[in-house]
């Protein structure tokens, strides 16, 4: 018995489990993974509630916004308990907690998670094409993020044919994928999605994420994308060839599930007012404006990010209390106790450097409001729980490239 026909037979096993999964997630509503809940890393922490919930309506707000834009952005402003944050002290321990308001940021979350975009990259890293919007298409398979079946032959194959078939049946995959063909004449790899018509390919290969947000890739998922690679073999009369077994790529989808649950965090740094009235809105706008800020997405602050490399914005500046957000059109008659800067770490390229550069930014909003820089604690932020700080985000960074993914690279973005 040769693999396609094992294959077959595994996967005609599995069609009623398919069919019952699919009947019961079309009469179940999607929750979305808590990837910051507080499991993961031994040095990571989740942090207390730091100031109200985040009120339906700007939830709502928020996910219009990322779903109109579809921009590479920090998570919306943490203002609740699930948001995982690294800590000044005690970063052996771990806390968590559930809510309603806790399971509304987390849907809230997964939206803001898909809206995540790399720019261009450079140095090879990732090897992404970048159009502004939708999603993020490599241009080559990677068995570091991806379950890959190829499907090698001379050639040539059709661009249109091939990318046929793998349309018709790529609506029984829930994460992401793509298909890949290998130049017939170039022999280099590129995305069938952004290939031209008449393009035509020596090798295809099909490629499947094997975690995002939401959590791994599901036994029955891998099992769906094997039928699919199976069925474009077929009509290509090619056979496969897998990166992995079905069962490695299951258990590689939950391996690499820890990995990011270990290393999606936050850092950030609060700034309280000394003066009982709180900080003004305009003189919020001007502080950070003189910080090289600018006012955007989802009504808050945001440092652009000037690098090919990781999210469009470095870090962002939002209210620490309830909203959480800025309304523009009422900023003479907005105050606030408090302001939070912070930046998804492993979005980050050079990370720790990031975190310098926003902690600059803190202190120059700290003197030109009268602030004080403090902890989610409320305590005040010293140089050496600073340095803690960045003592916990070189540990992700080594972390992440010890396996290959470089912070803020194109297979960041898209895990994280």
């Amino acid at each position: 018995m040769n693999l396609r026909e094992a294959l077959l037979l595994v996967g005609a096993a599995i069609v009623g489990g398919v069919v019952a999964g699919t009947y019961v997630k079309l009469r179940q509503p999607l929750v979305p993974r808590r990837r910051r809940s507080g499991k993961g890393g031994s040095h990571l922490v989740a942090a207390e509630e730091s100031a109200g919930p985040v009120t339906a309506s700007v939830l709502k707000a928020r996910r219009e916004t990322a779903g109109q834009y579809g921009l590479d952005i920090n998570p919306g402003p943490p203002v609740t308990s699930d948001a995982r944050f690294l800590r000044p002290d005690d970063p052996e321990s771990a806390a968590g907690g559930s809510s309603p308001e806790l399971e509304q940021y987390e849907k809230l979350e997964a939206i803001e998670s898909a809206a995540l975009m790399p720019l261009d990259l450079s140095l090879n890293i990732g090897q992404s094409e970048h159009s502004g919007s939708g999603p993020v298409r490599q241009k080559q398979p990677d068995e570091k993020t991806d379950f890959v079946i190829e499907l090698p032959g001379a050639g040539p194959v059709s661009r249109n044919k091939a990318l046929g078939v793998y349309k018709q049946n790529e609506y029984l995959l829930d994460k992401p994928h793509q298909i890949f063909g290998r130049g017939y004449l170039t022999k280099k790899w590129s995305n069938l999605e952004s290939d031209q018509e008449y393009c035509q390919y020596s090798d295809v290969a099909v490629a499947i994420q094997l975690a995002d947000c939401h959590g791994p890739a599901s036994e029955s998922e891998i099992n769906r994308f094997v039928q699919m690679s199976l069925k474009l073999a077929d009509l290509l009369q090619r056979p496969t060839k897998l990166s992995v077994t079905p069962e490695q790529a299951v258990e590689a989808a939950l391996e690499l599930d820890r990995f990011c649950e270990a290393n999606d965090v936050l850092a950030s740094v609060n700034i309280l007012s000394n003066d009982p009235g709180g900080f003004s809105g305009r003189a919020i706008s001007q502080a950070a404006s003189s910080q090289g800020m600018q006012f955007g997405m989802m009504n808050i602050f945001h440092f652009k990010n000037d690098n090919p490399l990781g999210c469009r914005h470095l870090f962002s500046l939002a209210n620490l209390y309830d909203p959480g957000s800025f309304d523009p059109d009422n900023l003479e008659s907005t105050r606030t106790a408090g302001l939070t800067l912070f930046m998804n770490v492993p979005c980050a390229y050079q990370p720790a450097a990031v975190f310098e550069k926003m902690i600059l930014a803190a202190r120059g909003i700290c003197e030109l409001l009268d602030g004080r820089l403090v902890d989610q604690d409320s305590r005040p932020l010293t140089d050496s729980g600073l340095k803690m700080i960045r003592t916990q985000i070189d540990r992700i960074a080594t972390d992440m490239q010890g396996r290959g993914i470089i912070p803020g690279s194109e297979a960041a973005m898209r895990l994280f």
